[in-house]
């Protein structure tokens, strides 16, 4: 079979089937596998773009009249997500108002007279960094380890190899990826946080091994953290520990309408104030809370917590 005959051929197939594999799409048109794995590679995802999406040895099309018969049909969904990404991406927001200008307007979602956002939310990656995001997507989603060059602004790069990527995570306004740093030793894996936009570089490690595996020891332990992971000073060496909090009655209000960390339990309310207490693993995830509320907050304890902010309240004054 001659090569435009096979992609037309790969194409109604991609147009009429839910998804289609290239082992078998290889039986079906007699033909051999790499030819046609060149054809995804080179022809059609080139062609087809985003729009084309790969599972495994499968691939599936996203097609237009699925998005927009999604928008049609689900007014109340579509209107939520709508209104989340003009609160989290006013500028992508503004893009997609422009490309789909009737949408909007059947939808009746022109917020412009009803939200002002004036700072968005999420810390704005630059364009390197979205390419470093979908590098490390792909590489999460395939258990692939990595190296990673990270460059903090006036300092040296550092050098992470055999690095195994965890999960994705917005914490503080930052982006950060998870990951367990090996420097070629799995054995010894450290977990860190590193602030995406300060990802510089990623390679594929030259050797083994290539991919990891969900009964890693330290892979699991590391997962089991981040699911309660509060803050980008979450420690996963310290075991957490209680700090209690009392409220001023006249901000209680706040505390038990919002959970300021996930860990967040309302003790007891009396006269004069509400009972707070946190479980963390670094004075620094409650510190920046009790700042943020004095004088109407005051720790119970630990006291050490305390003390560190009656420092940093002198250091303050003394304009160190």
């Amino acid at each position: 079979m001659d090569k435009v005959t096979r992609i037309l051929s790969i194409v109604e197939k991609l147009s009429t089937q839910e998804s289609v594999c290239v082992k078998k799409l290889a039986i079906d048109l007699d033909e051999n596998i790499r030819n046609i794995q060149n054809d995804f590679k080179n022809v059609l995802k080139p062609y087809f773009g985003d729009r084309l999406n790969r599972v495994g040895d499968c691939y599936f099309l996203l097609k237009r009249e699925q998005f927009y018969d999604l928008f049609q049909h689900n007014h109340k969904t579509s209107k939520q997500f709508l209104k989340f990404l003009s609160i989290v991406d006013f500028d992508l927001y503004n893009k997609f108002k422009e490309e789909h200008r009737a949408l909007i307007k059947a939808l009746k979602l022109d917020s412009s007279a009803v939200y002002q956002i004036e700072n968005s939310p999420y810390e704005k990656l630059k364009s390197a960094s979205l390419e470093i995001l979908e590098e490390l997507e792909k590489a999460i989603s395939l258990k692939q380890y990595i190296n990673l060059t990270y460059s903090l602004p006036q300092k040296q790069s550092k050098l992470f190899f055999h690095s195994m990527p965890l999960k994705i995570l917005y914490l503080g306004s930052n982006w950060y990826l998870a990951t367990l740093t090996t420097n070629d030793i799995v054995e010894n894996s450290t977990f860190r946080l590193l602030r995406i936009n300060f990802i510089s570089k990623i390679t594929k490690p030259k050797i083994e091994p290539i991919f990891f595996h969900d009964d890693n020891i330290q892979k699991i332990e590391a997962d089991r953290f981040i699911k309660n992971i509060q803050s980008s000073f979450s420690n996963i060496s310290t075991i957490p520990y209680k700090v209690v909090l009392k409220v001023h009655p006249d901000k209680a209000r706040y505390f038990q309408n919002k959970k300021y960390l996930a860990t967040q339990t309302i003790i007891k309310s009396e006269d004069d104030g509400l009972l707070v207490s946190y479980l963390i693993s670094n004075d620094m995830e409650i510190i920046p809370l009790i700042q943020r509320w004095i004088p109407f907050v005051s720790v119970v304890e630990p006291l050490r917590i305390k003390e560190k902010i009656d420092e940093n309240f002198r250091l303050f004054t003394k304009g160190e």
